[in-house]
């Protein structure tokens, strides 16, 4: 944490004092008043909405490039709320981050950020119109949370909106609740931070490096800019077609996937593998192939015919045609690895259906209504918990399994079943209820009724010692 941080929690921490003296409700109006920075919670909060990123997408296509050039510098960039995002999440709120930070001064950030508003958080931005102070009571009894949302991310955005938009915000009980829950997020997120992968972290960084090293490459003098050579690869692709030149989206996608594939490049290096990766974003405009490309939408009246190989310097072309060919190998590869993970899966079912091997234990099965998340084992297991688990949600390991965070805020158990899940799979799972503060439940079993009965001694546990605090 540093000093700056510091100093804000130290005022937040006084102004929560001073708060309790005060009649409740009451209208925070100033500005300049003590209170938290909720700026990077809510880029957060956007980066981890799945209904949000598309429209951050959106937004920038229109975006002004200034906003762009030095975010990767921004202290937003560098909180450690961004830094432990997974990458993928992490490259939307670096995207959005320049925008966030222009929208104090500019109308033209402000209305960008109004769009993402009025697209992705329908409900707070229909709340802002209303005028008037905000009340997070109100907007809560308004709007009960969405079923599968974490309810304190759109708290979040509504709170730190309100904020941007000079809206005062009244002080009230459930204000406060957000306050002590961002500045338990704010704990968890240095904690993390500091704890953090070095692989990981050094991932970030690179892709932060990468972006600004593409900017300072696009603007390179002609004198004696250690750039100078690659500067003259990305002005050839760039030159002649206003098309050619990538938009913020592409730049910071390609920042993204060259860091975490190599994150120790130098500068010469890293710019001529990013002018490779862009010329293959937007060499095509087709929009079929936009999606696998990583390309950025055309916008209206560009026409969508490629501009041709000849416009690109010939490495750029035959990397093109390369990098083709190895996404069309990949996509054979990944259903072949599809098709072979069902199958097993299958037999392993049949397999633990025939060969119980694991020990009788005198147990009576009856239903369990707590809301848990299953993760792993076989489809046939799965089948089976469901009678036992009515409200229970499942992610077998059949080689389509994905996990959607939001739902972790809703379940009061994390059961992994690691007898026959992916090591990488189990990762996600962990990490993801280790933010949301979940318990887990690690388990080897393969009977459902040994899994049923450790999932209710859990349950029991947790229930206990909820009631003792």
């Amino acid at each position: 944490m540093d000093e700056q941080e510091k100093a804000r929690l130290a005022q937040a921490l006084k102004a929560r004092l001073d708060a309790d003296q005060r009649p409740v409700p009451t209208v925070v109006s100033d500005r300049n008043s003590a209170s938290l920075d909720l700026t990077p919670f809510a880029v957060v909060a956007c980066a981890m909405n799945g209904r949000v990123r598309p429209h951050i997408d959106e937004a920038l296509g229109h975006a002004d490039p200034a906003w762009d050039e030095r975010a990767g510098s921004l202290p937003l960039t560098h909180h450690p709320a961004l830094m432990t995002l997974p990458l993928d999440q992490a490259e939307y709120a670096c995207k959005l981050a320049g925008v966030v930070v222009a929208a104090r001064q500019a109308e033209a950030a402000r209305a960008c950020l109004d769009d993402v508003l009025h697209d992705g958080w329908r409900r707070v931005w229909q709340a802002l119109r209303a005028g008037g102070s905000v009340s997070l009571e109100r907007f809560r009894q308004t709007h009960p949370p969405e079923p599968a949302e974490d309810a304190d991310a759109e708290l979040v955005v509504l709170a730190w909106y309100a904020d941007l938009c000079g809206r005062p915000l009244e002080d009230t009980p459930l204000r406060k609740d957000l306050e002590q829950a961002i500045l338990r997020a704010a704990y968890r997120a240095n904690r993390e931070a500091a704890t953090q992968n070095l692989t990981r972290r050094n991932q970030y960084e690179a892709a932060l490096r990468y972006h600004d090293l593409w900017y300072r490459a696009a603007q390179a003098g002609e004198d004696g800019v250690p750039l100078r050579q690659r500067a003259e690869l990305v002005q050839e692709f760039m030159k002649g077609d206003a098309r050619l030149s990538p938009g913020a989206v592409a730049i910071w996608h390609a920042s993204f996937s060259l860091a975490e594939r190599q994150a120790d490049l130098e500068e010469m290096s890293a710019v001529t593998l990013l002018a490779v990766l862009l010329a293959v974003a937007v060499g095509d405009r087709h929009p079929q192939t936009a999606a696998v490309t990583g390309g950025v939408r055309p916008s209206a009246g560009v026409a969508t015919e490629s501009p041709g190989s000849d416009r690109l310097p010939a490495q750029v072309a035959a990397a093109q045609r390369e990098v083709r060919r190895l996404q069309g190998e990949l996509r054979r590869a990944q259903a072949r690895l599809g098709a072979r993970d069902v199958e097993i899966s299958r037999l392993l079912g049949m397999l633990a259906a025939k060969e119980d091997v694991e020990p009788e234990i005198q147990y009576t099965v009856h239903p369990i209504a707590d809301k848990v998340l299953v993760a792993g084992g076989h489809e046939t297991l799965s089948r089976n918990l469901q009678a036992w688990l009515p409200n229970g949600i499942f992610i077998p390991t059949n080689g389509k399994e994905s996990l959607d965070p939001a739902v972790l805020s809703t379940v009061r158990l994390v059961i992994v079943l690691t007898s026959y899940i992916s090591h990488a799979f189990s990762g996600k799972v962990v990490a993801e209820a280790h933010k949301r503060d979940v318990p887990i439940l690690p388990l080897q079993w393969r009977s459902s009724k040994h899994i049923l009965q450790e999932v209710e001694r859990a349950l029991a546990v947790q229930s206990e010692q909820q009631h003792h605090t």
